[in-house]
């Protein structure tokens, strides 16, 4: 009797039909919640998740891929990448440098995609987690340029030093697309919660 009610527990647990779902749900599941977002949107909206999607994989290749290529005096070439960067900088002992870019290039973007995910699918759209979790998302989304900025400042002091010459690379543009499809998913989520809940 007792091994029944603990195989309807886990049934209940694992079920799409469950109010909320657990974080292993949203990493390794395709679930949704009952009355979730993903459940009741229409339109548009139901790019989100190949938005979320995107973003992630070009995050990937933007840490990963060389941003830029810097040519020294036209004989020395060094290509960097935000990963590559921050390594260096920590062996350099610049910590203060290394953990700033970490946080804004690495960290940052990483929760507001987990967060995206979790407004679509693991939650009722009326659940007050849902409204902490969007305002989390407008913290993080304020300082999402930040790290854009860094590099791009970057290339402008290499290039105004004379000493060397900095071009793009594709990370750069991975990165760029990451924070783009992050952008727009928010955007999605944030109209297709005004409407849903004005429409009560």
């Amino acid at each position: 009797m007792k091994e029944i009610r603990l195989l309807k527990q886990a049934q209940r647990f694992w079920s799409s039909e469950h109010e909320s779902l657990r974080w292993w749900h949203l990493l390794f599941t395709f679930k949704r919640a009952e009355n979730s977002l993903s459940k009741r949107s229409s339109g548009l909206v139901r790019l989100v998740p190949v938005l979320l999607i995107v973003a992630l994989i070009t995050l990937f290749a933007g840490l990963t891929i060389p941003i830029l290529r810097v040519e020294k005096f036209f004989l020395f070439e060094d290509l960097i990448s935000i990963s590559g960067a921050i390594d260096q900088l920590v062996n350099s002992g610049e910590y203060l440098i290394a953990i700033i870019i970490l946080l804004f290039s690495v960290i940052f973007p990483t929760i507001k995609i987990l967060v995206a995910n979790y407004i679509w699918r693991a939650r009722a759209v009326g659940h007050k987690s849902v409204h902490r979790a969007v305002k989390l998302i407008d913290i993080l989304g304020k300082w999402s340029m930040l790290d854009v900025f860094i590099v791009g400042m970057i290339v402008i002091s290499a290039k105004s030093s004379g000493m060397a010459n900095a071009t793009s690379q594709p990370g750069m543009y991975y990165f760029g697309t990451s924070v783009i499809c992050s952008m727009l998913a928010v955007i999605l989520l944030k109209r297709s919660i005004d409407k849903l809940t004005d429409s009560r």
